[in-house]
C-alpha cells in the first residue's frame, strides 16, 4: 500500500468514527424509537369549579370641562378630593385605592360643512379626566361606595370586575379534579377495550385562565341620581378551570 492510499484509508476511517453516535447516544435513540412504537392511550380531563367572588375592582372618575385648562383642572381636583373623602367615610381604607388615570385633553371646534380653504380647528376648551382604581374585599359596601362617590361629584363609574383574591387557592382544587377525571376516563376506556394501563408516560397541565363574571356597570351621575342611587349589584361566581392531559402506555389484557 503506497502512502497516498494509506492516508486516504485513515481519513475515511476517522470520518466514519466521527459520524458514528456514541454508545450513550445510541442507547437514547433506541429508547426514543422504542417509546415512539409503544402503544399509548391519551386522555384529557377537565374541571370547572364555581367559587364566589370575594374581591371587587372598581373605577370611579371625575370629568370636568372648561374653556380654560386651569379652571377645569381646579374643579376636577376639588371634586376628586370630595369623592375620596366620601369613600373613606363610607369605610374604604387608604390601601384599597390608587390613582387610575389622569388626562388633560384640548377640545377643538367642529369642522363646518362648507369650510373656508384656510379653515383650521381651534381649541375651544379643555377636558380633564381623573379616576381612582379601587380593589376591595368589602363587597357589602359596593352600593354605598358608588352612591357616596356619585353624591360627592363622581360622574363616571365602572365595575372592572369581580375576582378571587387568592386564585391559587382554588387552582389546586381544579387541577386535582381535572386529574381525577382524566384517570377515571383512562380506566373506563381501558376496561371497555380490554387493555391494561401499564404506566403513565406523561402528564401535561394546560394553562386555562379563570373566567370572571361577565358584569359591567357604567353610568353618568344624572341617570344614577334619577334611579335613586346606585343599583343593586350581585358579585356572582368566578369559574376556575383546569385541563390535564395524561398519556398511558397500554398493553392487551392476557386472556385466561
Amino acid at each position: 500500500m503506497n502512502r497516498l492510499t494509506f492516508l486516504f484509508t485513515v481519513i475515511v476511517g476517522v470520518s466514519l468514527l466521527a459520524c458514528r453516535p456514541a454508545p450513550a447516544e445510541e442507547h437514547d435513540m433506541a429508547d426514543a424509537r422504542k417509546l415512539e412504537d409503544t402503544p399509548k392511550l391519551t386522555v384529557r380531563g377537565e374541571a370547572q369549579l364555581q367559587r364566589p367572588a370575594d374581591q371587587l375592582r372598581l373605577n370611579i372618575g371625575v370629568l370636568t370641562e372648561d374653556k380654560e385648562a386651569g379652571v377645569a383642572l381646579k374643579q376636577n381636583n376639588r371634586l376628586m378630593e370630595n369623592v375620596v373623602d366620601a369613600l373613606l367615610k363610607v369605610g374604604l381604607t387608604e390601601d384599597e385605592y390608587e390613582t387610575g388615570r389622569f388626562r388633560i385633553r384640548p377640545q377643538y371646534s367642529r369642522r363646518p360643512r362648507q369650510p373656508d380653504p384656510d379653515w383650521q380647528p381651534k381649541i375651544i376648551g379643555y377636558e380633564v379626566v381623573n379616576s381612582i382604581t379601587i380593589k376591595t374585599k368589602q363587597l357589602d359596601l359596593i352600593g354605598e361606595l358608588i352612591g357616596a362617590a356619585n353624591r360627592a361629584g363622581a360622574n363616571t363609574t365602572d365595575i372592572a370586575g369581580f375576582e378571587l383574591s387568592d386564585p391559587r387557592k382554588y387552582r389546586g382544587e381544579a387541577i386535582a379534579e381535572a386529574t381525577k377525571n382524566a384517570l377515571d376516563d383512562a380506566r373506563t376506556l381501558a376496561e371497555a377495550a380490554s387493555l391494561n394501563l401499564v404506566r403513565i408516560l406523561a402528564i401535561n397541565l394546560d394553562s386555562v385562565p379563570n373566567r370572571m363574571p361577565e358584569m359591567t356597570f357604567a353610568a353618568r351621575a344624572k341617570p344614577m341620581a334619577d334611579m335613586g342611587g346606585a343599583p343593586p349589584i350581585t358579585p356572582g361566581d368566578v369559574t376556575v378551570s383546569a385541563t390535564v392531559t395524561v398519556v398511558y402506555e397500554i398493553a392487551p389484557k392476557q386472556q385466561p
